[in-house]
């Protein structure tokens, strides 16, 4: 059973880089000279308690958040980003990141729909967060270190439960329903039946509909960048959430293939289009928005799919293996590489380590020099002198050039 200490001041705390305690010490130093009333909150309050490593820091500042990020990029000579309409800001310096907010509350008017804010207090703050896991809070500012807890945080932590707020928190903001499935894997926790059945209950009304494809991929993404994606995916599929986003997305295709160690989301999200069909996979990047890196890996995917009986054949020439690998997205070729067959995999491991990169001596100049003519004929001279060398044919300057006036004298 997991010990949780009493929450004991600030700078004991916070068991981390020495770097996060000198920063959190100076968020803490200009909230007292002002007057801010500033809380460590969220993920840092809830790893540091899990005995987990703390990477970044969450500040919520009953105040001007804005105002004292600026104070404290100046100090620290840090960058700053503010996003004034929402009342929040960033600082980042010597590699760590602190986010600032503003303390608020926050009403749904639609299902799914960004929330109205308005300022509040730290209590209203912790109000409007996803899971009482992360729903915690410790002062900054003053001599009272106690751990803020309304909503019963640690006793989940205790029982490795992921439990939200109110019975409404997913049909409000539904990218909550991946999220909490995030947790639950990274942190081996259990989804109380409670908010299990209203996850289901938020699925089967279609809550993710409600939401954009930005949204949805945004948190898609931070899945990916687990340290280990496939348990939370698993977990999605388990409970329906990936079929609400795509009927036809799946990962048993990857739950028997080597392990995709990789934190590329572009592999990742090839891997999990493997098995749809090309307006399928084209349907799925149109629900998730996909910018242009994952349009291009999703749709190189589907054309890798439908070359695979050519990369099953025994004894392929390589200029033949590259000429059905050629110019495809390298997510789309790695995840091939894992997902194919053993003998495409062996092609495609090939290819990437060595077949790729095969280019011809001679360049164009040379060409013209040897009296080709310019035009379309260099081009295709030149593509036909690298599959020579792919294949063997040449291996010196002297091979290309003779191979070069064989062709132009027949």
């Amino acid at each position: 059973m997991l010990s949780i200490p009493d929450a004991s001041p600030v700078g004991i705390f916070l068991n981390t880089d020495p770097r996060l305690t000198n920063l959190l010490a100076q968020v803490q130093y200009l909230a007292d000279d002002s007057g801010a009333s500033a809380y460590l909150v969220g993920g840092p309050v809830r790893d540091n308690l899990l005995g987990l490593p703390v990477n970044d820091l969450d500040v919520s500042i009953v105040g001007d958040a804005p105002a004292l990020a600026t104070r404290l990029a100046e100090s620290v000579e840090g960058r700053l980003t503010v996003h004034q309409r929402f009342g929040t800001a960033t600082v980042v310096a010597g590699g760590v990141t602190v986010d600032l907010v503003t303390a608020r509350a926050e009403t749904y008017r639609n299902p799914g729909a960004l929330p109205d804010v308005r300022p509040g207090d730290i209590i209203d703050d912790l109000a409007r967060r996803d899971f009482t896991v992360n729903a915690m809070a410790i002062p900054l500012a003053g001599h009272n270190s106690r751990l803020v807890d309304p909503h019963g945080g640690q006793d989940d932590l205790q029982a490795g439960v992921i439990r939200t707020l109110h019975a409404g928190s997913f049909r409000d903001d539904p990218t909550r329903i991946l999220r909490a499935i995030r947790y639950a894997a990274r942190l081996d926790f259990q989804l109380s039946d409670e908010t299990q059945a209203e996850l289901r209950e938020a699925l089967d009304a279609r809550a993710l509909s409600t939401i954009s494809g930005d949204r949805i991929r945004h948190e898609l993404d931070r899945i990916f960048d687990e340290a280990e994606p496939l348990a939370a995916l698993r977990h999605a599929e388990d409970l329906g959430a990936l079929s609400t986003i795509h009927p036809a997305l799946s990962v048993r295709h990857i739950s028997n293939a080597p392990p995709l160690a990789t934190p590329d989301p572009l592999v990742w999200v090839s891997a999990l289009v493997w098995p749809l069909t090309a307006s399928g996979a084209t349907a799925f990047a149109a629900r998730i928005n996909a910018p242009a890196d994952w349009s291009r890996a999703i749709a190189d995917t589907t054309r890798l799919v439908s070359r695979m009986p050519q990369l099953d054949e025994p004894h392929l020439p390589p200029s033949r293996v590259c000429a059905l690998l050629d110019g495809l997205a390298p997510g789309a070729l790695a995840a091939a590489g894992m997902l194919g067959s053993r003998a495409a995999g062996e092609y495609i491991q090939r290819y990437l380590d060595a077949w790729w990169s095969v280019a011809p001596i001679l360049r164009g100049t040379d060409l013209l020099e040897l009296g080709v003519p310019a035009g379309p004929a260099v081009g295709e001279l030149l593509r036909a002198l690298r599959q020579a060398r792919l294949d063997g044919i040449t291996h010196t300057r002297q091979d290309e050039e003779d191979l070069v006036k064989n062709w132009s004298t027949t």
